[in-house]
């Protein structure tokens, strides 16, 4: 008998009926003889309401209280799965993060795994029973506080389990028929890529991509976890398969993405110091999208490029360090494509800074990620030109 981990994401569950549908085809998996873990995010907007709700009481609620409301999203879907699934005649039982023994560490906000327990996952399936996991927490290992970990977490809760629990299949639905060459949304011709590697996912989300938390992929990654994803709306498609899929000779542009809102930012500061700024953007769920070491008139430093809505809160905590910041720019878009052997064929780099049909104000190329820095613009015809000119 198989055992296949199964993750629902908020659209996929927004509604009663999308619940239904999705305990249907969970129902008929179950039917066929598996095993089933299933894990579920909030409800649609659900977190972002609840957050909404508590950013109207105060402008910086503490984050402990932040992760007790969030958390709540998750378990709120998880029970009225586990109902709809039990009226199908399917033995269901639900479990918190905390019950289903993940641990993590105490960072508020954006926690990281420690381990998985799972002895109570595990004494149900071998009841035979359908197990559902809330997505996006966990409990704290040395304070036994309620953690979420970060947004997408749900995705990381699935790829844990199935690393923990040593699953056959590992099966990530989304309201998208796949991983795409470009956001659909943006680009009409955008297309679902069959197979993808591990590296290449990882890339895509870490510039911008939300189809997967980054998080969750360099976990797959690190324990060589095959991913499946799949619609939860159009179940007949194959979806795209993440794996160890090896990079084709020549130069190729798997796919786009984009951020939006960014700063560039200079810190004056001794290069010790970097670490401890890094340490406190993640703490914020941040990472930068580029960095490096400057010196000027004798000073040294760092730039680095961060999301716009982050810059309050670090421009606060340079303040109370009493380092100097300077913004050298607001507004930001970047965007990015990825792929293979960039620098072996020179004019995939040419044929992406001519579709931007704008100067770049920071230009950052590796052998396999292309980042374009372009100040504001129009986000549809730019990715509609890059996609054209570089994938299509």
């Amino acid at each position: 008998m198989s055992l296949y981990i199964q993750k629902y994401g908020g659209t996929s569950v927004g509604t009663l009926d999308r619940i239904k549908s999705v305990a249907a085809h969970i129902a008929s998996t179950y039917r066929q003889g598996h095993s089933l873990v299933v894990v579920v995010s909030a409800m649609g907007q659900q977190t972002d309401e609840l957050l909404e709700m508590a950013l109207k009481l105060s402008t910086n609620p503490p984050q402990r209280e932040v992760d007790m409301l969030l958390s709540v999203g998750e378990r709120m879907t998880m029970s009225l799965l586990s109902i709809a699934l039990n009226e199908l005649k399917i033995p269901t039982v639900s479990f918190t993060g905390s019950q289903s023994g993940i641990l993590t560490d105490n960072t508020f906000g954006n926690a990281r795994i420690n381990r998985i327990l799972g002895d109570r996952i595990r004494r149900a399936l071998e009841d035979n029973k359908l197990v559902i996991v809330a997505g996006f927490q966990g409990m704290s290992e040395q304070e036994k506080e309620i953690t979420t970990l970060g947004r997408g977490g749900s995705d990381l809760t699935a790829i844990a389990l199935t690393h923990t629990l040593k699953a056959d299949r590992c099966q990530i639905y989304k309201d998208v028929d796949g991983v795409c060459s470009a956001d659909p949304r943006f680009v009409s011709h955008a297309r679902v890529l069959p197979a993808m590697s591990w590296d290449t996912l990882s890339n895509l989300t870490w510039y911008g991509s939300g189809v997967v938390h980054n998080r969750g992929v360099h976990l797959a990654k690190k324990f060589q976890i095959p991913l499946e994803i799949r619609s939860s709306f159009n179940l007949e498609t194959h979806g795209t398969m993440i794996g160890s899929v090896k990079p084709v000779e020549k130069a190729i542009v798997h796919a786009i993405t984009h951020r939006k809102d960014l700063a560039w930012l200079r810190i004056d500061m001794d290069s010790s110091k970097i670490s401890e700024i890094l340490s406190y953007l993640y703490t914020q769920g941040e990472h930068p999208l580029f960095v490096q070491q400057c010196s000027e008139s004798g000073k040294t430093g760092v730039e680095l490029v961060v999301s716009g809505g982050v810059l309050p809160k670090l421009e606060h905590r340079l303040q109370d360090l009493k380092i100097p910041l300077s913004v050298l720019h607001t507004g930001l878009i970047c965007v990015t494509a990825v792929g293979d052997g960039f620098w072996q064929e020179p004019t995939v780099i040419e044929k992406a800074l001519a579709s931007l049909q704008k100067p770049t104000v920071l230009f950052d190329c590796k052998n396999n990620v292309m980042n374009m820095f372009i100040q504001g613009g129009h986000m549809e015809e730019i990715l509609e030109r890059l996609h054209k000119a570089v994938v299509e």
